[in-house]
């Protein structure tokens, strides 16, 4: 598992204006989204526990979870959701988003040796942020 540990910031964003449009977003999230690139960091804790880290200028924010279980998060705007996560093969991290307006939202995140990709659907749209150690 080459990612676990290392941390990553978003360098480049593709649609990232039709992912907004597509969804009610307010402006402060918007703001957030186009102008603010967290550092953020996957570790290992055991066979099937992970510790999610996302490092913002004024805020750190971290919570561990179990693969393939369903847990509430509360992301930077401070909303709550439920997030579940799987690992497909050892560098393939699968996240579903579901907020409180239902809207279900997907991450795929493909991580290399000083890289990850990763894909975001939303309502059928795509987002592809690439991020880099």
């Amino acid at each position: 598992m080459s990612f676990s540990g290392k941390k990553f910031r978003r360098v480049r964003s593709e649609n990232i204006e039709e992912i907004v449009n597509a969804t009610s977003t307010d402006e402060r999230v918007i703001h957030m989204l186009t102008s603010n690139a967290p550092i953020f960091s996957f570790t290992r804790i055991d066979e099937d526990r992970f510790n999610f880290t996302l490092h913002m200028p004024n805020r750190t924010m971290t919570h561990d979870f179990k693969l393939g279980e369903e847990h509430e998060m509360e992301r930077r705007d401070g909303s709550k959701v439920r997030v579940t996560y799987t690992l497909e093969g050892e560098n393939v991290l699968k996240q579903v988003i579901i907020p409180k307006d239902g809207r279900v939202a997907y991450f795929r995140r493909d991580f290399g040796e000083k890289e990850a990709k990763m894909v975001r659907f939303i309502n059928k749209k795509i987002i592809k942020p690439q991020t880099h150690l």
